[in-house]
């Protein structure tokens, strides 16, 4: 297939600026881009004339591309560093208004359109930003009357076929060659009838015997390295559904996740306290039964990001899960919530949504964007118990080079970090020796915890040493941020009270204790024994 131009996406980004120029050399045809500025310059082309047949008067199509700007955030920061997204609607339209009056002084008038987007219409991209937008938007550019628009849309890897106004056409075709998209225009008809061809349907075509012996060298070696086994059969499946993973704590986020935090308890100079990767970053479902290889763990994690470690403080912590959990709501049809299992609302898919390890997040979807976070507990190295986030401490996190650098949004993070092997180096080695059985539940809800704040109770654990040491019906409660501790809610531990301790003490404040008694001295560390 010969391709007369294509539009930049956010993965032409994904080895860096320098490599990203590089693809206008490479590819023989247009590389196009309106909205990519660097220095106040386009980087890429705007748009192309296509003349399919020179004979033919008015047949030609001015093709312009166009971007998402969310690569900003979508790619590593250092990627796109010195590069700027400006808005798609304004760019397209501002070169429509260039072509034509080029067009103007040649004496030419096009008659027909293509704009290749890189936009899709997630609902978590900004409304201005999407696809959908773009099309209705240029239904009602004067400049555009009477003429033939096609806006053929990427990125939100969906299935879109559908027109806007009088002349407006919109199509995309899903993901991973599922579809081929076709449209087919009338004479003096200026909507065209948007079409799928389906992968099976073109696997009755015949083939082109140069490429396919070229795709069968390929192959072969492609499978012997990725053929090789890494743990002999998988006791579950571990699901790494795009509308799981991006949603939720699932149990290959869970798996991956453990094995950052494994290889940061020796790793690095410090050990890690916590452990996140973002669910964009999970591509593949590993299937129960069958060996996992070498192949389904780049499969899982394609991007060869590294592993990094930064530190943070407890009230980074705290904003980071509030940007994790802050997508809208999942609807259906009728305009209903979408419910989970525990009859809570599930947030559409977003690839910043963290899985994670070391930590518990309690959230409720029914609260606000951006204080939805009810209370967040860290996993104490030295018991095993979990401790309430401390805002004013100083935690090691572990997670991928694109988050540590602040990607996806994480404006929060970045800083210096210490740098780690690849993550999928990291994931293998950890599946040759984890017991995966005790990943068996797709969807946990033990790490990551959606519940109703209302009857949220939060219970505190205690290390045995200190219960045996006092009555085991005595409570604890704990007020909202007392002594700089995260929850949202009392919280109540059927333990005793710890012990105090060094220089180092916090006040903890009592309930139902001796009137006029309001508080007692006690150590940070004997809070982590």
């Amino acid at each position: 297939m010969q391709y007369d131009a294509m539009a930049v996406g956010n993965h032409e980004f994904d080895f860096g600026l320098d490599e990203a120029k590089k693809y206008k050399e490479i590819l023989k045809f247009p590389l196009l881009s309106s909205n990519i500025y660097v220095n106040g310059t386009r980087l890429f082309e705007a748009s192309t004339i296509v003349d399919k047949d020179k004979t033919v008067e008015g047949d030609e199509f001015v093709v312009i591309g166009v971007t998402t700007p969310e690569t900003a955030t979508k790619t590593h920061p250092k990627n796109v560093k010195g590069v700027t997204f400006t808005d798609p609607i304004t760019e397209v339209n501002k070169v429509i208004e260039e072509v034509q009056a080029k067009a103007s002084t040649e004496g030419k008038d096009y008659k027909h359109y293509v704009v290749l987007a890189y936009l899709g219409v997630d609902t978590t991209t900004p409304v201005e930003w999407r696809g959908s937008t773009l099309a209705e938007a240029l239904s009602k550019n004067p400049r555009l009357k009477g003429k033939r628009v096609t806006v053929i849309d990427g990125h939100s890897h969906t299935v879109e076929s559908t027109t806007y106004g009088e002349n407006v056409t919109y199509n995309q075709t899903g993901s991973y060659l599922h579809n081929v998209g076709k449209i087919i225009y009338k004479s003096r008809q200026l909507l065209g009838n948007p079409t799928q061809i389906a992968a099976a349907d073109a696997k009755k075509l015949p083939t082109n015997p140069t490429v396919e012996k070229l795709v069968k060298d390929i192959k072969q070696k492609y499978d012997a390295e990725n053929a090789v086994e890494v743990v002999s059969n998988s006791p579950v499946e571990l699901n790494g559904d795009r509308e799981n993973v991006r949603v939720r704590e699932t149990n290959l986020g869970n798996v991956v996740a453990d094995s950052l935090y494994q290889y940061g308890q020796t790793g690095f100079s410090h050990p890690t306290d916590i452990a996140v990767t973002n669910g964009g970053g999970l591509r593949e479902t590993i299937a129960k039964g069958k060996p996992i290889t070498k192949g389904n763990v780049i499969a899982v994690l394609p991007f060869g990001n590294t592993i990094s470690q930064i530190q943070v403080t407890g009230q980074q912590v705290l904003d980071m899960f509030e940007k994790s959990l802050g997508s809208i709501l999942q609807v259906d049809k009728d305009g209903k919530k979408v419910l989970d299992e525990n009859g809570q609302p599930l947030l559409e898919p977003s690839g910043g949504f963290l899985q994670v390890s070391g930590v518990k997040v309690y959230y409720d979807t029914n609260l606000p964007s951006g204080k939805r976070v009810l209370a967040i507990q860290v996993k104490n190295r030295v018991t095993g118990r979990y401790d309430l986030l401390d805002l004013v401490k100083t935690y090691y996190l572990t997670t991928n080079d694109f988050l540590a650098a602040g990607g996806d949004g994480y404006t929060m993070l970045g800083g210096a970090r210490e740098e780690g092997p690849s993550m999928d180096a990291a994931f293998e080695e950890y599946l040759k020796t984890a017991d995966l059985s005790q990943y068996e539940k797709i969807n946990p809800n033990s790490r990551t915890i959606s519940v109703d704040s209302k009857n949220f109770s939060l219970p505190t654990e205690t290390s045995q040493t200190d219960a045996a040491k006092g009555d085991a019906n005595t409570t604890v409660k704990l007020s909202y941020e007392v002594a700089g501790q995260f929850s949202k809610k009392e919280v109540v531990s059927e333990k005793v009270l710890p012990n105090t301790g060094s220089e180092q003490s916090i006040f903890l404040l009592l309930m139902g204790m001796v009137a006029g008694l309001a508080g007692i001295f006690v150590s940070r560390k004997s809070q982590q024994k």
